[in-house]
This record gives structure tokens, sequence and C-alpha cells, in this order.
């Protein structure tokens, strides 16, 4: 009996991570398409450019933000849903052997 309920207790638990997990890889996927959007549409953005006859160097290329710097935003968010990725993956792996332990106990 008391094996049943811890069984059922680290069951629930890992149901939960396997659930955030997916929802947080979710919401990793959205914010970066919103940011690749973002930057896909920076580069024509114009608001802010001074009006002179000539303008300076720094406005030859189309502004891609600092994407590039270590990685930026998107390569940090693309680490964290990989890390999401792998939590689930490890999570249902270590569920099917607990289950697997228990079925073999029982």
């Amino acid at each position: 009996a008391e094996a049943t309920k811890l069984r059922q207790e680290e069951k629930a638990k890992n149901m939960q991570t396997i659930k955030d997990s997916q929802e947080a890889q979710t919401a990793v996927a959205q914010a970066l398409t919103v940011l690749k959007e973002f930057y896909e549409k920076a580069g024509d953005a114009t608001a802010l450019l001074q009006q002179q006859p000539v303008a300076p160097e720094i406005f030859d290329s189309p502004y891609k933000g600092m994407q590039a710097e270590n990685g930026g935003v998107v390569g940090m968010l693309e680490v964290i849903e990989s890390d999401f990725a792998r939590l689930e993956a490890d999570t249902k792996a270590a569920e099917a052997s607990a289950q697997k332990e228990y079925d073999t106990f029982m």
C-alpha cells in the first residue's frame, strides 16, 4: 500500500513536469516567432532615421539588432527551448522506468 501511494505521487509529479515542460516549449516557440518577425521587420524600419542630404555610413545596412552578439536573445531562447524538450524526454524516460520497476515489484 505504501509503495502504491509513493508510486502514485511520483507519477503525478512526473505528469505535471511533462505538462509544464510542454507548455513552456510552446511559450518559448511563440516568443521566438515574435522575435524573429520583429527582427525581419526591424531592417525596414526608418522612423528614426535622420533626414540629411547624405545619410551617414551607419545607415548603409538594415539594423538587425544585436542578434549575432554571443547568440543574442534568440539564441538564448533556442537553448531554453531545447532544455525544456530534454526535461520532457528525461521525465518520460524516468516515468517509464519507475512504472516498470513498480510493476516488477508488485
